[in-house]
């Protein structure tokens, strides 16, 4: 963990726009989330969408940038990156869904709820696995390594 706090340490610049590029798709997603006419809660704007998938992209060239290894490590390293992000995303989404956003009309079951729940941050955590090891694999190719 200490190396991984130094490495990022290295790259202040990357690992601050990756920061605020998380908190203004964070603050995007909140202040646009769309209700219906009596208040419910009816899910994402679709301008905040594009935002959650850029960011993995993103991760993906920051964590290429911290560790400059042979080209299957980096991917590697992407790889797991996108998982642990994809996963911690969806658990601030539901977070934030629990704490602050509007009951919806029409509560599901607990079960059905929560196998959404389910499918829905494997699916993300997958996606975000994908775009960061493409965004590894782009910043490899556009900035060579030092």
């Amino acid at each position: 963990m200490h190396d991984l706090w130094q490495k990022l340490g290295r790259h202040p610049l990357a690992t601050s726009m990756f920061a605020v590029l998380w908190l203004v798709t964070w603050l995007v997603t909140a202040l646009t989330w769309e209700h219906d006419a009596a208040g419910y809660s009816i899910g994402m704007n679709p301008i905040a969408i594009p935002l959650h998938l850029i960011l993995p992209l993103v991760l993906g060239v920051v964590v290429a940038r911290c560790w400059a290894d042979a080209p299957i490590a980096r991917t590697k390293r992407c790889a797991i990156a996108g998982l642990v992000f994809g996963f911690v995303e969806f658990g601030v989404l539901w977070l934030v869904d629990v704490l602050w956003l509007p009951a919806l009309e029409t509560e599901p079951r607990f079960l059905d709820a929560a196998a959404g729940a389910l499918v829905g941050a494997i699916l993300y955590a997958a996606g975000c696995v994908v775009l960061a090891m493409l965004g590894g694999a782009l910043s490899a190719r556009l900035v060579p390594d030092p």
